[in-house]
């Protein structure tokens, strides 16, 4: 069976997700598409990463996702209010993917370098 009779897309690679510490700072970047069952994986890292260190500093970066639902929409969204309420922070790095309305409540820098100063307080 090839490729294009089972609806995939070569250009829309499957989810990968990488975390990086840097100090108290977790870093999660995403590829590909954040949607169904990559949702369920980005739960379990986001619930980690905010219970690992009390208040939670957490960088979500964004820029190399080609689609995100509803379902991502709200990880990202709860997980902001979840950092907030344990006197942490969440910051997004979109590069575009989040649509207008998923961004009301969130924290938005350009660059993962931007969030990480502003978190650690010096450039990395």
């Amino acid at each position: 069976m090839n490729p294009a009779e089972l609806d995939i897309c070569p250009e829309d690679p499957d989810f990968d997700i990488r975390l990086d510490r840097h100090g108290g700072v977790v870093l999660l970047s995403l590829r590909g598409r954040l949607d169904t069952v990559a949702c369920l994986i980005l739960k379990q890292y986001v619930v980690n990463a905010l219970v690992s260190r009390i208040p939670p500093l957490l960088i979500l970066d964004l820029t190399r996702l080609t689609a995100i639902d509803g379902c991502g929409c709200d990880i990202v969204s709860s997980a902001s209010q979840h950092a907030r309420a344990a006197h942490g922070r969440l910051i997004v790095i979109d590069g575009g993917v989040l649509p207008g309305h998923a961004v009301h409540d969130i924290e938005l820098f350009p660059s993962v370098a931007d969030a990480l100063m502003e978190l650690t307080g010096f450039r990395q």
